[in-house]
């Protein structure tokens, strides 16, 4: 890639020109034959003229310029420009933490001024295009001049001053024009190879392969043209970029202890071996407190997929605050640019009739899929509640054998709906249990899959773009002048989806509690308030959930929660977990090392859905007249006047995957008095947010004279 990674990767660029046909169209005029030069109009005016004698300032870059510049595609011009600052075009894709721009990766946009994708128009042919279906972080829009073939371009005019006069709001920061070679005669094939020097042996390429046929009638009247263009791109891992060196480090999580809740006040037993002395007493050398730090005890032991063993200190660790949590190494499946692979398509007729008038009709298609290289890790991004199991908390004879931490605990409130409150026999394989190597404590973490990580589940993205134009323009006489006219409509689309792993949140949180899998039936009930039953002695004694009901089921904002109430009853009055059709999740590596309690991978499956995270179209339809001509003679020369209506019709639309809409849409808010439930809420079944994704279908009309 031509300097995309500067430093010591030096980028290497091959271009190949393939074949190359023209068919010469013009006789070739003596020296002593007048040179006519064609008026046309010029971006940043409806008025005839050229270039130089532009209202604005206009820079033009032509097929000539393009071509020295060994540019492969669009963007290899647009950021060469001295005004273009801030775009948005190779985002990053990281393992697991895709690049906040994930949705751009393979498209690029021009940002004059770097005002924002907002703020710049960019045209084909003069005509508005659909923005791109992606958006950036802050929900920029812009139009993907990738999708443009750059064999069928034949240049690119920049009015580098604000055009919002004369185009609207969206061009405060000036205009982009991309016009199209619709007069090209011949046949031209194109290929170009730009790859990294340094990639270790690997074939790291951006690969473009173009071609364009062009036909045009005896008289010159018609022209027909057709064009292809091919692009590949080669995933580039992190390793090849400049900064990376010594001390670049890419951690992922494989085990974590999540929040314990050990208080010995509430009768907890937490496992001695959950206590990880060894970084205490590091923490408190480096001058820290000697807070306790907890970590999985698989950690010791465990290895990475390639037998590296875990790390438990990162490089940027603060001194004297590390912490228990055990991670691996996961550099490999980090990248700077994902694998991408696009196909556009461009044609255009035109023919002009005996009185001069001009008809033209310019089409594109661009499909496009990028690749986000994934290392096969998935998590929910919130916390899930793992209940202890029965008999974790302690009792305390001073209260009547009762233990504050007890309402905790795996079928605890059984005999509120009729059933018998279980026992650690009844329930023997609940992962949380110190028997079998759990913290023996309730607590809350993430929910994990794919650990060791090996590569896989990469994440898709598929981007589209269409548009069509035809217009129809002469002159006509009108009074003792001639006047122009310009005629046009065109219309454009684009769409974007993106698929990933996403956990569904109702699945993942009975799962975690031992009622999960496809043919569980939870034998107690989803409705009740276990935060409502009163301590010993008649509340004399507080219950567990006095002190966490509050941060445990609380909504964070609208839409997202801690966990779900219904989920939570569940496991507290059901006494059929782990048992049956029903299966524990297991969050700890006692799952990964091979001592019998690996989650299964129905169970896993069962949790996890591939989900559209982004699913939007964009369409444009625009109709334009414009007249223009000579007004009258003055002193500095002829006056010219142009005169234009536009009407703009925009629709854009999304398409929310069921995990967020509907999601669970009536989930208990709030219980009454009487002990039922008095108010429901819509809570997101994505644990990855609330207001992700959104189902909508706008338009809005758009009239301009």
């Amino acid at each position: 890639m031509r300097r995309s990674f500067p430093g010591k990767h030096k980028a290497l660029t091959l271009a190949i020109m393939l074949a190359a046909t023209s068919l010469p169209v013009a006789a070739q005029q003596s020296d002593d034959d007048e040179t006519d030069i064609e008026e046309v109009v010029v971006t940043g005016s409806f008025i005839r003229g050229t270039p130089l004698d532009a209202p604005s300032p206009v820079q033009v870059i032509d097929r000539d310029s393009i071509e020295a510049q060994g540019a492969a595609i669009i963007w290899d011009v647009i950021k060469n420009l001295e005004i273009n600052s801030g775009s948005i075009t190779n985002a990053m894709v990281a393992g697991e933490n895709p690049g906040e721009y994930s949705q751009v990766e393979g498209t690029a946009n021009v940002n004059l001024r770097n005002l924002g994708e907002n703020s710049t128009l960019t045209l084909i042919n003069g005509k508005r295009m659909a923005p791109a279906g992606s958006n950036t972080k802050v929900g920029g829009e812009f139009v993907d001049i990738n999708s443009i073939p750059l064999v069928m371009t034949e240049r690119i005019e920049v009015l580098t001053d604000g055009g919002s006069a004369l185009y609207g709001a969206d061009a405060v920061a000036g205009v982009i024009n991309i016009i199209m070679r619709t007069e090209f005669e011949g046949f031209e094939i194109s290929g170009d190879i730009q790859g990294l020097d340094q990639s270790g042996g690997r074939n790291l390429n951006d690969t473009t392969l173009g071609a364009i046929w062009g036909w045009s009638s005896d008289s010159g009247d018609t022209h027909f043209v057709l064009s292809a263009e091919h692009f590949e791109r080669d995933p580039v891992p992190i390793t090849m970029g400049n900064f990376y060196d010594e001390n670049s480090e890419f951690l992922g999580t494989v085990g974590s202890p999540g929040s314990l809740i050990s208080s010995p006040a509430f009768g907890a037993q937490l496992s001695p071996g959950w206590i990880n002395t060894d970084v205490m007493e590091q923490n408190v050398r480096e001058g820290g407190l000697g807070t306790t730090v907890h970590t999985d005890p698989g950690c010791y032991t465990f290895e990475t997929h390639d037998g590296s063993p875990m790390v438990f200190s990162s490089k940027r660790a603060t001194r004297g605050e590390r912490g228990g949590t055990c991670r691996e190494d996961t550099t490999e499946y980090m990248y700077i640019s994902g694998e991408a692979e696009r196909d556009s398509f461009a044609a255009s007729f035109s023919h002009t009739f005996e009185d001069g008038t001009e008809f033209s009709v310019f089409s594109h298609y661009s499909d496009m899929t990028t690749v986000r290289s994934d290392d096969g890790y998935n998590a929910t991004r919130g916390p899930t509640v793992f209940l202890a199991q029965p008999g974790a908390y302690a009792r305390n004879p001073y209260y009547g054998w009762n233990a504050i931490g007890q309402t905790l605990e795996l079928g605890w409130f059984a005999p509120y709906v009729g059933l018998t409150r279980p026992t650690a026999a009844d329930i023997p394989n609940a992962p949380v249990a110190g028997a079998n190597g759990g913290p023996n404590t309730a607590l809350w973490t993430s929910v994990r899959d794919g650990l060791p990580r090996k590569g896989g589940r990469n994440n898709e993205t598929w981007t589209n773009s269409s548009s069509i134009q035809a217009s129809l323009r002469g002159d006509f006489e009108f009074g003792d002048r001639t006047l122009n006219y310009d005629v046009s409509y065109s219309f454009s689309q684009s769409s974007l989806e993106a698929s990933y792993l996403s956990y569904a949140r109702d699945r993942a949180e009975m799962a975690a509690n031992g009622l999960g899998g496809p043919n569980c039936v939870p034998n107690g009930s989803g409705t009740f308030d276990f935060t409502a039953v009163p301590g010993p002695f008649g509340g004399a004694v507080p219950q567990a959930w006095d002190f966490y009901a509050p941060g445990l089921i609380q909504t964070f904002f609208p839409g997202y929660v801690f966990t779900t109430r219904e989920s939570m009853s569940f496991g507290l009055t059901s006494n059929n977990q782990g048992q049956g059709d029903c299966m524990f999740y297991n969050p700890f590596i006692s799952s990964l090392d091979g001592s019998g309690q690996a989650n299964s991978r129905e169970l896993m499956d069962w949790m996890n859905e591939r989900i559209n995270r982004t699913d939007k179209r964009n369409r444009l339809g625009v109709f334009d007249a414009v007249v223009s001509g000579e007004l009258m003679e003055m002193a500095g020369g002829t006056a010219q006047f142009a005169v234009g209506a536009q009407y703009r019709d925009r629709n854009t639309l999304s398409h929310a995957a069921d995990q967020n809409y509907p999601g669970l849409p009536s989930r208990i808010l709030s219980w009454g008095a009487d002990g039922e439930p008095d108010a429901y809420h819509y809570v997101s079944n994505n644990y990855e947010c609330a207001m992700c994704a959104f189902n909508y279908d706008h338009s809005r009309d758009t009239k301009a004279v």
